[in-house]
Formats: C-alpha cells, sequence, structure tokens
C-alpha cells in the first residue's frame, strides 16, 4: 500500500481510536445529505409511478379522436383495429358536457358512453371494475349510470336514486323556447377512480343510451385502446403507427397516448422532482464545508508532520494526494452509511410515519388519499442511487483540495522552524 493512502487513512481512523471526532462529523454530515436525498427522490418517484399509473388507467393507453366532433362510419375502422396483434382492447365510446339534476342540486359534468357488451368483462379499455366503490357494473344499461362518488355526494343521491339529465341539444331546444322533458336515468354505480377532479365531474353510461341523450344516431367520439405492452416507448411506436393508418382513412382523426393528453401535468411532476433535490443537494454543501474545515484544522495541527515528510522526500503531490483520499473516504463512508440509512427508513416508513403521526396527536392522511394512496409509495431507481453516490464523492473530494493545496504548499524549513 502507498505511504499516502495509509497517512490518510490512519488519520481518519487512529490506532487508539475507532474514528477521529471531525472525522466522524463529516461522515455524519455527508451520510444526513445523502439519506435525505435518496428518500425524497424514492418517494417522489413513487408518487410520480402512483399517478401516471392512473392516468394510464382512466384515459387508456392510446385515444383515437375526431377534429370534428363526431365519427359517423366507424365499424370498418373498428374492425381493423381489433385484429390487430398489438391491441388488447379497442372500446367506441361517446362523450359530452351535460346537465344532472337531482332533487338537490344541480352540476355540470361530462358523461361518458361505454359499450354495453363489455360490460359484464373485466377486459375493458378501461377497468370500470377497478374502480366501482358501490353497486354493480353488470347492471349497466340503456336506462342506468354510474356516477363518481364526489358528483353523487354534490347531488345527495346514491344507489337507485333517480337523475334527470339534459344534453346539449335539449339546452338548445329550451333556448328556442322549445319544452322538452329531460331524460331520467337511475344511479346503479358510484366511481372512486383516484382522481377526485375525475370523480367530480365524471356520469358513466352505456354507448347507446348516451347516443340516444346525445341524438348522436350510430356517431362516436372516438375509441380508448389498450395495448399488450404498455410501455413508454411501444406506445410511442404504436401511436406513430395508428396515426398514419387512420390518416389514409379519415383526415379529422388524430391518435394521443394518455402522456401526450397529461404532458403538462407530467412536466410539472417530473420538474419539482428535479427541483426538490436540487434544494436538498444543499445539505451534501454544507457537510461538504464541515469536511473542509476539519481536514484545515488538521493541516494546521499536522504542520508539523508535514514539514517532516517534506524533510524525508515526500512530493508535494504526494502530500496533496494524502488530504484528498481523506475527502475521497470520507465521503465513500458517508455515502455508503447515507444509502444504508435511506434504505432502512424507507423500509419502514409506515411505522415511522405512525410514530410521527402520534407524537402530532393527529390522524389526518387525508393528503395520502387525494390518488388512492393510503401509505407513503416508493420506488427505487438505480440511477438515482449511482447519480447521489457519486454526486456525494466528487463533492467531499472537491472539498478536501484547498486544505490539500495548503499542505502541499508548506516547505520544510517553515514547518520545522521551531523543532
Amino acid at each position: 500500500m502507498p505511504w499516502y493512502i495509509y497517512y490518510a487513512l490512519k488519520q481518519l481512523f487512529p490506532s487508539k481510536r475507532i474514528i477521529s471526532y471531525f472525522s466522524m462529523i463529516s461522515i455524519i454530515g455527508v451520510a444526513l445529505g445523502v439519506s435525505v436525498l435518496i428518500i425524497v427522490q424514492s418517494v417522489m418517484n413513487g408518487f410520480g409511478e402512483n399517478i401516471r399509473s392512473h392516468l394510464a388507467k382512466t384515459h387508456g393507453d392510446i385515444v383515437i379522436y375526431s377534429s370534428e366532433g363526431m365519427l359517423q362510419d366507424w365499424g370498418t375502422l373498428f374492425e381493423e383495429l381489433s385484429n390487430d396483434k398489438r391491441i388488447k382492447t379497442v372500446s367506441p365510446y361517446v362523450e359530452s358536457v351535460l346537465m344532472i339534476q337531482s332533487e338537490s342540486d344541480t352540476a355540470f359534468p361530462y358523461i361518458r358512453g361505454i359499450n354495453i357488451e363489455e360490460v359484464g368483462s373485466k377486459n375493458l379499455a378501461l377497468p370500470i371494475h377497478e374502480f366501482l366503490v358501490a353497486g354493480d357494473y353488470d347492471s349497466l344499461n340503456d336506462e342506468n349510470v354510474f356516477l363518481g362518488e364526489p358528483l353523487a355526494r354534490k347531488l345527495n343521491v346514491g344507489i337507485g336514486d333517480p337523475v334527470a339529465l339534459y344534453s346539449h341539444k335539449l339546452l338548445e331546444y329550451l333556448a328556442e323556447e322549445e319544452w322538452l322533458f329531460p331524460k331520467e336515468f337511475t344511479v346503479v354505480g358510484l366511481i372512486q377512480s383516484g382522481s377526485p377532479k375525475l370523480d367530480e365531474n365524471l356520469v358513466i353510461g352505456s354507448l347507446e343510451g348516451t347516443q340516444d341523450l346525445l341524438e348522436a344516431e350510430n356517431a362516436i367520439t372516438g375509441f380508448t385502446i389498450n395495448l399488450w405492452n404498455g410501455d413508454e416507448r411501444a406506445l410511442e411506436l404504436t401511436k406513430n403507427q395508428l396515426q398514419d393508418r387512420v390518416s389514409a382513412y379519415d383526415d379529422s382523426l388524430f391518435v394521443k397516448n394518455w402522456m401526450d393528453m397529461n404532458a403538462d401535468f407530467l412536466f410539472i411532476l417530473e420538474q419539482e422532482k428535479m427541483v426538490i433535490s436540487f434544494i436538498i443537494i444543499f445539505i451534501i454543501l454544507v457537510a461538504s464545508f464541515s469536511i473542509a474545515v476539519a481536514l484545515t484544522l488538521s493541516v494546521i495541527r499536522k504542520t508539523r508532520e508535514i514539514g517532516l515528510l517534506n524533510a524525508l522526500g515526500a512530493k508535494s503531490w504526494e502530500i496533496a494526494l494524502c488530504f484528498c483520499l481523506q475527502g475521497f473516504f470520507i465521503g465513500l463512508v458517508g455515502s455508503l452509511s447515507g444509502i444504508a440509512f435511506a434504505f432502512l427508513v424507507l423500509e419502514y416508513r409506515d411505522i415511522l410515519f405512525g410514530v410521527y403521526l402520534w407524537l402530532m396527536n393527529s390522524s389526518d392522511v387525508q393528503f395520502l388519499g387525494v390518488y388512492d394512496l393510503y401509505s407513503i409509495p416508493v420506488r427505487y431507481l438505480l440511477k438515482d442511487f449511482v447519480q447521489v453516490f457519486i454526486l456525494s464523492i466528487i463533492i467531499s473530494f472537491a472539498a478536501a483540495l484547498i486544505p490539500a493545496l495548503r499542505a502541499s504548499k508548506l516547505k520544510p524549513s517553515e514547518a520545522l522552524r521551531y523543532e
């Protein structure tokens, strides 16, 4: 082992003690910075993954829609899409804003009509059976509807209660002083998709019943498609290929995947993680100052030793490397300790969060239920661990440069003047 590596290790881990006091403080600082950064990134990854999963479920993998509002002759295209081996499910749907009225209140949600033949199957483009919290999804027909649970609460209706639906056509007739009765439907199910904004504006009806309500005859708004392979790369490739196909069929048709439909929200989510991580990096930077201070004090205390090493023939770069290696070892041990501590905290996060709520005398975890979450989600990404590890090593090494350069410039005559 080269002498400068041995000297660096002896400075950090003296023979009579397990570790020096200044080294321990520096290692703890780096470990805390690394652990906080890993914890925040992993939790943000978990929230992001959960939100992306909900968005994919509530929108479907791919949506084909017409820019003209309604697609009239869609049977041939539906057959072509159904025969595509990449496509798992394809469902025609019709969608429009309407007015819904109960005995208690009025709201203006949008209605989505889905294929009634698929309601009894769990192989749906939109997994209604997973979202249903009350009622039976087999009971949906041309006279019944499902409501988002927040919407049902606002209207003060439950299973079996009637609601009146006014389409935009009926409202136009009323504006022209033509009196038409609204269509009455029965609530047979309540939906909780995990997104309150969606649920408070959602009515699900049958395709035929919704077409009749909207006076759309056989027209649809578009198709909801799920793929066998739903990863992001396959989605983008399939979307582009389907766009070429449907454009040849009808120029007014457009294809979007769930990421396109939520691009702004996903961008904000990614930027939020980057900003929070950037802020927390300063914890590691603060720890680096403790490394710089500790090593600077070490240079002052070891001035005579450094002079003696110079007198014995040690080169300036070897002296500098001794202190740089101390910074490297502090970063290495601190990073590994921080990663281990972060992993421990994340694995026992529910227990720790329960203790925190008990100490705060609070049971309010409603913020976790915003996206159907009742525990803190976590997703580990190898690249996060690698990036944080490398960053902390670089910062720790860089923090040792100033005291290392100071040590390398000491002259033997000045260092040993009073010996």
